[in-house]
């Protein structure tokens, strides 16, 4: 792997390897699995931004540009795209590390997370 000063300062959300009980019969990872991580991580900054409990509200369209594999490792980034009185709306980029080490963008898309109270009532943030 190239020693990049830019990419070694972006620190993901979220890290994790690809297993076979994520996969369909063909060794790719599903869907639902990746989205459920994506949703993780984006509340996991959303909640750090909001200072509490968030709830996701929106999640815009995305698209697989590459599979992941068995193996790969996810890293999933966010951005803060919008700090609203209630919400939070942030990019999530996903990548893949593969066991050769090449990296590849995986997807990419936009979310919106609303600060809930205790009771599940939105709250300003």
């Amino acid at each position: 792997m190239q020693n990049n000063p830019i990419e070694s300062a972006r620190q993901p959300v979220l890290r994790l390897r690809a297993e076979p009980k994520s996969t369909n019969a063909h060794g790719r990872v599903q869907a639902g699995w990746l989205l459920h991580q994506i949703d993780l991580a984006g509340a996991t900054s959303a909640e750090r931004i909001a200072k509490g409990a968030v709830t996701t509200v929106a999640v815009n369209a995305f698209q697989f540009a590459h599979p992941i594999h068995v193996g790969d490792v996810v890293s999933i980034y966010a951005n803060c795209l919008r700090l609203g009185q209630k919400s939070v709306t942030l990019k999530l980029e996903v990548e893949a590390e593969r066991m050769s080490g090449e990296v590849v963008i995986i997807t990419d898309l936009i979310a919106t997370y609303v600060a809930i109270d205790a009771e599940g009532c939105s709250r300003l943030i």
